[in-house]
């Protein structure tokens, strides 16, 4: 995407500084004049306009700083979403326990929230048994190329693996997708592009690459009577999260040496 002057009648403002993203696995992200996000699929599909409906319901019963997102349409006819920038950097364990805490604490409220939305009122896909059937019977074209040992230990894996389907999910809370303010006073979650009905555990996935540590302190603020299943399961859900990385990036010796290392550890 090389002209932006359809987007100027949007923002009513003259476009000043783009800068670009270009590390997502399904969207391209540009930064424009440092005030505006504009999320742009990377194959040509409609927006769901759930995500919408979702965040306006959030943005009530949670205290997170969360995008108001609008859906616009390019000048070549394709749909983009379009928000406001949220200022922050990614979060790090390396930050202050003092402010540590508050965002965990911001996070594990937030959570709760999310995973009590109903799951009957938002058309959202599903991962459920059927989903992961199909995601391993993907892995497996793979399997030529891979160690033996690889594609067995896959195998066993996903064998061992019993998909919960119950909440609506964020699922995508890596530290990118967590904003932390300095100084700081509240967390921004973004890009709800991936929200599914599933495991509650796999936000909790997601939290756990900031540290094992982190991910505790947030399930110390989440209301849950199943905080011991899903840490059982986010240790599961970790390991299959190097799978999707192997589909899009196929057996390169990044995902080929975290594989080997996932079996010997």
């Amino acid at each position: 995407m090389n002209n932006f002057s359809w987007l100027e009648a949007y923002l009513d403002e003259p476009i000043k500084q783009i800068e670009t993203n270009d590390t997502g696995w399904d969207h391209k992200i540009y930064v424009i004049n440092q005030q505006w996000i504009l999320r742009v699929p990377r194959d040509k599909r409609d927006i769901p306009r759930e995500e919408g409906k979702l965040l306006k319901e959030l943005k009530v019963r949670t205290a997170v700083a969360l995008p108001s997102s609008r859906v616009c349409m390019t000048a070549d006819g394709q749909e983009v979403m379009l928000y406001r920038y949220i200022p922050g950097f990614p979060i790090q364990a390396s930050m202050s326990k003092t402010d540590l805490k508050q965002a965990a604490h911001q996070l594990g409220s937030f959570l709760t929230e999310l995973h009590r939305v109903s799951v009957t009122y938002y058309r959202l896909p599903r991962r459920d048994k059927t989903y992961y059937e199909r995601f391993l019977r993907q892995i497996r074209n793979f399997y030529p190329q891979l160690p033996a040992r690889v594609a067995a230990y896959t195998e066993h894996l996903f064998s061992n693996y019993q998909p919960v389907c119950s909440t609506v999910v964020h699922g995508d809370l890596r530290p990118a997708h967590l904003l932390a303010e300095e100084p700081f006073r509240k967390l921004g979650v973004l890009d709800f592009s991936d929200m599914h009905i599933g495991d509650p555990a796999i936000d909790f996935a997601g939290i756990a690459q900031v540290s094992t540590e982190f991910m505790e302190l947030v399930l110390s603020s989440y209301k849950s009577e199943e905080k011991n299943m899903i840490r059982q399961r986010v240790a599961m859900l970790s390991k299959l999260s190097l799978y999707y990385q192997l589909l899009e990036k196929g057996p390169n010796s990044y995902v080929l040496a975290e594989l080997e290392r996932q079996i010997t550890t």
